[in-house]
């Protein structure tokens, strides 16, 4: 049986991000993504959510990733019998103006959903990604809500808290900001 390539699953391992609109994703690759931020927010930070929140949709949102090879993995029963399709690196691009939580600013883009694949952790693959977001849109402000133990992160790129710390979902965030320039 012949495989169509837009559902046959990622094969490419990238050394630049993949950058795309909803639209643009091939399915495997949206599969992929949804499958590292369930594994990253739902389950390991036992955060109930609903993740897939429209807002990925919206035309000028943008998706960043890091593609890696498919791989086994257990199916809910314990088989070996589905495969992990999630990228090394994840985060996604607001549009201006999408208010996303207290580090919102007027006429900033705020980065969001940022997740590692959890065999690259340790292994610089969000400080890669973060140089790629922040390089590619640094004459705009940008903002995020960052996971308070992830401040030192953040700030090397140029953030900087822009309200009070806040719990959301049991988890200590910090609002930051990063201005244009």
């Amino acid at each position: 049986m012949a495989t169509d390539s837009r559902t046959a699953p990622q094969t490419v391992e990238a050394t630049e991000p993949v950058v795309k609109t909803f639209d643009q994703m091939l399915p495997a690759e949206l599969y992929g993504i949804l499958q590292l931020r369930s594994r990253a927010f739902v389950v390991e930070q036992e955060c109930v959510f609903l993740d897939a929140d429209g807002v990925d949709t919206l035309p000028e949102t943008l998706h960043f990733f890091y593609p890696r090879s498919a791989t086994a993995m257990s199916d809910t029963h314990g088989a070996e019998h589905g495969r992990d399709l999630a990228p090394w690196a994840y985060a996604r691009l607001l549009p201006a103006d999408v208010p996303d939580g207290p580090a919102a600013r007027p006429g900033a883009r705020s980065i969001s959903r940022v997740a590692t694949h959890p065999d690259a952790r340790g292994q610089g693959w969000s400080r890669r990604l973060l140089t790629d977001i922040v390089g590619a849109w640094s004459d705009s402000p940008l903002t995020l809500n960052a996971q308070s133990h992830l401040e030192g992160l953040y700030g090397s790129f140029g953030f900087a808290p822009n309200g009070p710390r806040f719990d959301e979902d049991g988890l200590e965030h910090t609002p930051m900001e990063r201005p244009a320039g």
